[in-house]
């Protein structure tokens, strides 16, 4: 069971909010103090049944409330505060038309045992200290009976429960808990084995530790419960003479042993020498519980854990951590469901727009935004005042002369490897002008020598027309290749667009544009274009595509990556992709979520 949103009212700064997350991967963004991590709070709190603290409610406020809608059923947590003492009420959204069957045949009553009964009479906020059959049978009888007209509707009520089901077994993960490793094998390792001891057999009775437990807790209940009857009763009667029974039902729930309960992880050297995990680097920790976690996704597939919080993991994780983070999360939203608060601009990046929400904080209150597109994305880190910090992080860069690259390649690039620039740590930087591209690579490489540069130019450097204008960049280009790590790679007969055929120009711009272009556009006129190049070099041929289209040579780009298929992406672009990420690192394409 998946949360599908959340409404917050008068919990710290979230003042009235209503977010909503996706069944995979849901990532969490904006500045400190702006409720991320009072959004994670109101999650953990909800799914544990917890209360909140007094300094909780929103300024001034007195009542508080909760909505959790999840795949299946929605919950409702309200709150109200009397002087200290918080009084909380839980709700369940309940149809009543999951009865009908009961009403309209009451015989398929007696085809239920005694728990089938309670967790009915449960569902509609009905508990019950009745222990035999009958009498839960004739319970739920009146309860049918004194709501035919709400049944035969299927009217839809909250109605208070008791609590709601445990539905985070693993707790919140914060950068701090990838360095505990000790706290972070009891709660995702040992947690849920030790609090399940209550359901073990007890050898030589073939009965759980509970069953037996539940019932000497009966047999002590009925034993008073007699003892009181017989000798107090009497004694109740002289003032109260028309109390015929006293009645004890104890009520049991499992004693949660992990709390009593420290551990403590070693590892035994080569030489037989035992040390302590606590005493080894935040590093050794954070990697050992990495793979703890890999280790436990891999091997629960399927499982009952369908919620995974994960609390500014970056905060104490290095880059290389982060990325080994990011693959296992994408395990993990294959079978259950993510959601991460960060400030990373790594896993930012990472992350589909649509799945992002943005959390800002409005006079003293927090509201959410979602994301839509890519440069809503470039704009959140700035926001974030982290522009330019990806370039801290990046394992390779790519230098390009314009605008028509700066926006086709990141799309073509996703389309070919399945997998973004962003992803693979590759930082795309526009020259504007290929006079300007070489003497920003100089200055990318004195000042990130460690980092592989890649240049993408026209073909036109090359050619003898052009080479005279720009003697000094070919130059400059040619001796970074030689004392550098610098990989120049060449695209198209003079410029960007004309790398590409003529029909996948023509089918492009008029598939993405529909009847915006002008009637002169069609594949001969483009070809027309092309020959003009071919007999004269200094002719601009994404000018005349601008003007045969009506459309802007950025518009036309974007066209042309969006809606040209794999094998018409050109071979330069191929091998300028393989050089970015070598074909064998890529994931086969029935493992990729989309």
């Amino acid at each position: 069971m998946k949360l599908k949103s959340i409404k917050v009212k008068n919990f710290r700064c979230l003042k009235d909010i209503s977010i909503s997350f996706e069944p995979d991967i849901t990532v969490i963004v904006g500045e400190n103090d702006s409720g991320k991590s009072s959004l994670v709070k109101v999650i953990d709190l909800a799914m544990k049944n917890a209360m909140p603290d007094p300094s909780d409610f929103f300024a001034g406020e007195r009542s508080m409330r909760w909505e959790l809608d999840f795949s299946k059923e929605s919950y409702i947590f309200e709150f109200k505060m009397n002087d200290e003492n918080i009084e909380r009420v839980i709700k369940k959204t309940v149809s009543w038309g999951i009865l009908r069957p009961y009403l309209a045949e009451q015989y398929k009553i007696n085809d239920l045992n005694q728990e089938e009964i309670k967790n009915l009479l449960a569902q509609f906020g009905k508990t019950t200290q009745k222990r035999s059959l009958d009498p839960l049978r004739q319970q739920l009888v009146e309860l049918l009976e004194d709501n035919k007209n709400k049944i035969k509707n299927n009217d839809k009520e909250e109605v208070p429960i008791k609590e709601m089901p445990q539905l985070l077994t693993v707790p919140p993960l914060d950068g701090k808990t990838f360095e505990d490793i000790n706290g972070f094998l009891k709660d995702i390792y040992l947690k849920e084995a030790i609090k399940n001891i209550w359901s073990v057999k007890v050898e030589g009775t073939n009965e759980k530790l509970e069953t037996i437990f539940e019932t000497n807790l009966n047999k002590i209940a009925d034993e008073k419960q007699k003892e009181i009857n017989q000798e107090v009763l009497p004694r109740i009667r002289e003032f109260l003479p028309d109390v015929q029974e006293i009645l004890i039902d104890i009520e049991h729930q499992p004693f949660d042993i992990t709390r009593t309960i420290n551990v403590a992880t070693s590892f035994r050297d080569v030489e037989g020498k035992e040390i302590q995990f606590a005493k080894k680097g935040d590093g050794t920790k954070r990697r050992t519980t990495l793979a703890l976690l890999r280790h436990k996704v891999e091997k629960e597939r399927g499982m009952e854990q369908k919620v995974f919080i994960f609390d500014e993991p970056d905060t104490h994780l290095h880059v290389k951590a982060q990325r080994e983070l990011m693959e296992i999360l994408d395990q993990i939203k294959r079978e259950a469901q993510v959601i991460i608060t960060t400030h990373s601009p790594f896993i930012l990046n990472s992350i589909e727009p649509s799945k992002i929400r943005m959390l800002c904080l409005e006079n003293g209150a927090t509201n959410v935004k979602y994301l839509e597109d890519n440069n809503d994305v470039k704009d959140l880190l700035k926001s974030l005042g982290i522009e330019n910090t990806h370039l801290f992080f990046t394992r390779k860069i790519l230098l390009v002369e314009g605008e028509s690259e700066e926006i086709a390649l990141p799309i073509l690039f996703k389309k070919y490897k399945k997998k973004s620039l962003d992803s693979e740590l590759v930082t795309l930087i526009n020259a504007h002008g290929v006079d300007n591209l070489a003497q920003l690579a100089k200055v990318l490489i004195e000042l990130m020598a460690d980092i592989p540069l890649m240049v993408l130019v026209d073909q036109d450097i090359d050619r003898d027309s052009v080479i005279k204008r720009r003697k000094n960049t070919k130059e400059l280009l040619e001796k970074l290749q030689k004392e550098r790590r610098v990989d120049k790679f060449k695209i198209g007969y003079m410029e960007f667009e004309d790398a590409f055929d003529s029909d996948v120009i023509y089918e492009s711009v008029k598939r993405y544009y529909s009847d915006q272009v002008k009637e002169r556009w069609c594949i001969e006129e483009i070809e027309k274009c092309k020959e003009k190049l071919k007999e004269n070099p200094c002719y601009q041929f994404a000018e005349a595509l601008e003007k045969l289209s009506n459309r802007k040579k950025t518009e036309i780009a974007k066209a042309i990556a969006n809606y040209c298929d794999i094998n018409q992406i050109p071979q330069d672009l191929i091998a300028l992709f393989d050089a970015i990420k070598p074909t064998e690192d890529i994931i086969p394409t029935e493992n990729v979520n989309p």
